[in-house]
């Protein structure tokens, strides 16, 4: 089993992590390191994203949360363990169930501090094609893992450790292989990955996709310039941005029609703007009172 230097408030949860499986597998002890390696690991890849001045609040709750999804852990059973006579299935389930939602607040609750310590300013223009590229790239990867994790966890000519081993190959770690081959919580379930989760990604697949797409013909076209009657029209492609320059200010009236129309004052580029889609472009003409842009 692979060695990995481990911080000190990881290595308090042993005893915990230690009694975690003794109801799901024939050698606790084992799977307990297996358990603190994966801790390390997963709170060495979230603090790499975050601040250094974050990292200590972070690592606290997340090891707080991780300590209550142990305990879950450990009260669960499997018929393998403790033999199929009288095995309360029902008990079982109610505790599986348990197990996961403790889980499932670990990690949602990492992902979304992760996100709100990142939180930037929109990308435009080439810079957020590059984003959506990179997106694009692993939710593809996702879901060829997905399959591919589906078919080890179904296949008959493979036994759980065997199927554990196949899927940590896949990059996946022991804890999220173990969790998969987790008898689901629900009997309209299967084992792995639900065929939501797979219909799901494809979706948000489809959706970058045409974004990118979208984006790219903008961002190819040049940018324009429109000079009307008492206001510049810019067509910012390179920015997706349109922009409107008026001589002095406008109206009351028209300001309030232009914050309707979702336009914003920028200091920066002295203008009102916002972005650059079909529906900007519908509103400036009807705001302007013209047919063509």
């Amino acid at each position: 089993m692979e060695q990995i230097e481990r911080r000190a408030s990881v290595m308090a949860l042993k005893q915990l992590a230690y009694r975690a499986t003794q109801g799901t597998s024939f050698d606790p002890d084992k799977r307990g390191e297996m358990l603190l390696n994966d801790c390390e690991k997963e709170l060495r890849q979230y603090t790499a994203q975050l601040p250094v001045e974050l990292h200590e609040h972070f690592e606290k709750r997340y090891l707080e949360l991780y300590a209550n999804w142990l305990s879950a852990y450990s009260r669960c059973i499997s018929s393998f363990i403790t033999g199929p006579a009288r095995f309360p299935v029902r008990r079982a389930e109610k505790l599986s169930g348990w197990e996961r939602s403790a889980r499932e607040k670990l990690d949602s609750w990492a992902e979304r501090f992760v996100k709100r310590a990142n939180r930037q300013a929109r990308l435009t223009g080439w810079e957020e094609i590059a984003r959506l590229e990179d997106k694009l790239e692993k939710l593809k990867a996702w879901q060829e893992l997905m399959k591919a994790a589906n078919k080890i966890i179904r296949s008959s000519k493979l036994g759980e450790v065997e199927k554990v081993d196949e899927l940590v190959a896949l990059g996946m770690s022991e804890t999220h292989a173990m969790l998969l081959l987790k008898e689901p919580q629900y009997s309209f379930e299967r084992k792995g990955f639900q065929t939501y989760q797979l219909t799901n990604n494809n979706a948000k697949i489809k959706d970058t996709e045409a974004r990118l797409k979208r984006l790219t013909a903008i961002a190819s076209s040049p940018d324009r310039t429109i000079e009307m009657e008492g206001v510049t029209v810019e067509l910012c492609n390179s920015e997706e941005r349109i922009r409107l320059r008026f001589e002095g200010k406008p109206e009351p009236d028209m300001i309030s029609k232009l914050k309707q129309a979702a336009f914003k004052w920028s200091p920066r580029n002295m203008a009102w703007q916002r972005q650059l889609t079909d529906n900007a472009l519908y509103a400036t003409k009807r705001l302007l009172g013209v047919e063509q842009l």
